[in-house]
Order: C-alpha cells, then structure tokens, then sequence
C-alpha cells in the first residue's frame, strides 16, 4: 500500500516461481510492474499432505498459516466422529476462501515460495483411501512408536499425515487408519491440542525428511 512507481518488489505464484520486479504505475485497483528477474524454486524431494481433522475457527486458521510456514504440500480437512464443526455447502465455500487468504498472507509474510493446495473438507472414511508412499497417525493409543522408529530406510516421495480432533479419534477410526496402512506415532509424553500436535509433527517431518 506504501509503494509508488520506481519501488522494488517481490511477487510469486504459489507454485515455487518468483520475481522481482519494478512498479511502473499504481492505481487504486491495481499495480503494474516489469520483471526484473525470475527465479523458479524446486518443490521438497518429500511432499508432506496434511490431513487435519476440522476444529474451532481460530486454532484451525493458526494451522494453516504454520503449516505453510512448514513447506506442507497439501491440507486436506476431515470430518471425524468426534468434529464438532459441520459446515453446509455455502458455508464450506466462504469458510475455504479465507483460509486460503490465510495461508496466502502467511507465505508473504515468511517469503515462502509456495501455497499448499487447500482441498475440501472430506470424510474420515475418504480421506485414509487417499494413496501415499508413508502414512503416519498420531495418536494417544498404546500401540506408538517413534517416528524414528517408523520411518522407512530410503526417504519416501508422499507423506500422509492424519490429524485427530480435540478427543482424538475414536477407536473405531484409529482402527480403520490401521488397515490401511497409517502408522501410529507418539508426540512424546505431553498431551498436544490437535492444531500443536499437526505443526509439532510437520516440524518433526521435516527435520527427518528434508
């Protein structure tokens, strides 16, 4: 808002391509620029799909924004037994055009080259179907291990992480993760709310895997 015509900036697409550029003429609608340079950056060998579990308004929008900070590939929201949130059609759409300015604003803020794809909130059942090379489930069941424990010999290309709801998920979910491959890991012996416990395990992730 303070730029003027001859000042310097930095625009991105979300998708690792970013320029610098120079402002040529501002308007109250818009902004032109040349581009000066251009860099393109790789995305991480390792693509970390987050798939949290809906929560309260305010915690959920500090999830997205850290989990753009933590280079997450995609969000994808689940509907478990225990989610307290249920949103209707038109709900869910304003609800997913600002949590995608939420994370658009947090990647500017932190100069991170790249968005995370939002998807639609889906079902538990739907969203443990989705394929991945690693799946990890967090979880206070007695059946963890660490993720050091867990982590395969040779660095996988897709992670799928699930992300329970205040309660945690419910046996039968935790049961139904289980069959199809996702890996219960623990946090350490603190109980996490479900918003520290999805950025605690992407920050883990990401120290192992990157």
């Amino acid at each position: 808002m303070r730029k003027q015509p001859g000042d310097r900036i930095e625009i991105f697409d979300g998708a690792g391509r970013v320029a610098v550029c120079e402002i040529t003429q501002v308007s109250k609608s818009a902004v032109q620029a040349r581009i000066i340079s251009e860099t393109r950056v790789e995305p991480f060998q390792t693509a970390i799909h987050l798939l949290p579990a809906l929560i309260k308004a305010e915690p959920f929008e500090w999830l997205l924004e850290k989990a753009v900070e933590l280079g997450a590939a995609s969000i994808q929201p689940i509907i478990t037994g225990r989610t307290v949130i249920h949103l209707d059609a038109a709900q869910t759409e304003k609800k997913h055009a600002k949590w995608r300015r939420h994370m658009i604003e947090s990647a500017k803020q932190c100069h991170t080259p790249f968005v995370p794809e939002l998807k639609a909130p889906v079902s538990f059942t739907a969203a443990v179907k989705q394929p991945a090379d690693f799946k990890l489930i967090p979880t206070l069941s007695e059946h963890t291990r660490t993720l050091k424990q867990v982590l395969p010999a040779s660095k996988p290309n897709c992670v799928a992480v699930l992300i329970g709801p205040e309660g945690d998920f419910t046996a039968e979910e935790e049961a139904q993760a289980f069959a199809v491959g996702f890996a219960p890991i623990t946090l350490g012996p603190l109980v996490l709310r479900a918003e520290t416990a999805a950025i605690a395990t992407l920050a883990i992730l990401g120290h192992e895997l990157r």
